[in-house]
C-alpha cells in the first residue's frame, strides 16, 4: 500500500530504484562507460579481463549491460556465479555448463572443454561472476583454461569479476601465471556529486517524474551520506521518498533525506 501511495503521489508508473534498470534509467557515467568499453574490446580481441568492484557500485547492472548488448547470433555467453565447486572442482563444474563430462583429472577436463570451444561456430565468452568467493585452489584451476600451446589466441573470453579482495588475491606469487593472464583491467568508482544528481534525475524520469524530486540541498545531502554508492543511494532515495509521500510534499527536502540516514543507521 505504501508503494502504490508513493507512485500515485508522485505520479510516477514504477518504483525509480529498483534493481531492474530500464535502458533510459541506465546512467552510463564516466567509470561504467570505460569499464562497458573495454569489456567490449575483450570480447572483439578474445583477451581476459579481471573486473572489480566495491559492493553496490553496480557491477551487476554493468555485467546486465554488458551481456544485453551482445550480438546473440555470434555470441555465447555462459555466466557463472560459483562460490563452492563440489568434488570435480571448478573445471569440472564449467565442464558440465558447456555440455562436457568431467574426466579422470583438471587437466584432462580443461582440454576437453578447449577442444569443445575450438569446436564452436560461436564466438564464445565465460564470465565468473562473484570470483573474489572462489576458494585459492579453484583460482589457480583457471590457469589450465589459459595454458594453450605456443601461447595461441584462445578460443574464449574469460572475463573474471568480483569485489576488490580479488585482486589482492590475484597478487599472491601461486597466481602470478594466471594474474599475467589478465592483461585486460576494469574497476567502478563512487559516483561523484554530480553524477549522483544525474542519477536521480535519470532514474526518477524513467520512472515517469515529470520534475526533479530532489531539490538540490536534498541531492547534496544525499551524495554526501550515500559516498556515491548506486545501491545506497537507491535505498536512501526510495526511503526519503515515501517520507515525503507520507508528509504529502512534492519534493524531498534535507530532513527527509537526513531522516533516511538516521534510520538506516539505527536499523
Amino acid at each position: 500500500m505504501a508503494v502504490e501511495n508513493l507512485l500515485r503521489h508522485f505520479g510516477l508508473t514504477a518504483m525509480p530504484f529498483a534493481r531492474s534498470v530500464r535502458e533510459d534509467g541506465l546512467l552510463r557515467h564516466q567509470s561504467f562507460a570505460e569499464a562497458l568499453a573495454r569489456l567490449v574490446l575483450a570480447v572483439e580481441s578474445k583477451t581476459a579481463m579481471l573486473l572489480c568492484a566495491e559492493p553496490g557500485l553496480g557491477k551487476s547492472t554493468l555485467l546486465g549491460t554488458f551481456a544485453d548488448g551482445l550480438d546473440k547470433s555470434r555470441v555465447r555467453l555462459v555466466y557463472s556465479a560459483l562460490s563452492s565447486c563440489g568434488p570435480f572442482g571448478l573445471i569440472g563444474q564449467l565442464a558440465v555448463r558447456y555440455g562436457q563430462k568431467p574426466r579422470r583429472s583438471a587437466a584432462q577436463t580443461a582440454q576437453a572443454v578447449l577442444d569443445a570451444l575450438e569446436k564452436s561456430d560461436k564466438q564464445e565468452v565465460l564470465v565468473l561472476d562473484e570470483a573474489h568467493r572462489l576458494p585459492y585452489e579453484s583460482l589457480d584451476e583457471l590457469r589450465l583454461l589459459s595454458n594453450l600451446d605456443f601461447d595461441r589466441t584462445p578460443p574464449f573470453t574469460l572475463i573474471l569479476a568480483g569485489q576488490t579482495p580479488l585482486r589482492e588475491t590475484l597478487n599472491e606469487p601461486d597466481l602470478a601465471s594466471l594474474s599475467q593472464r589478465l592483461p585486460l583491467r576494469a574497476s567502478l568508482s563512487p559516483l561523484s556529486d554530480r553524477e549522483t544528481s544525474d542519477y536521480l534525475d535519470r532514474r526518477l524520469r524513467a520512472a515517469g517524474a515529470q520534475a526533479t524530486l530532489f531539490r538540490p540541498g536534498a541531492a547534496d545531502k544525499l551524495f554526501e551520506r550515500s559516498r556515491g554508492v548506486p545501491r545506497q543511494i537507491n535505498n536512501l532515495a526510495t526511503a526519503a521518498l515515501l517520507a515525503a509521500a507520507t508528509a504529502s510534499k512534492k519534493h524531498v527536502d534535507v530532513r527527509e533525506v537526513e531522516d533516511a540516514s538516521f534510520d538506516q543507521e539505527n536499523a
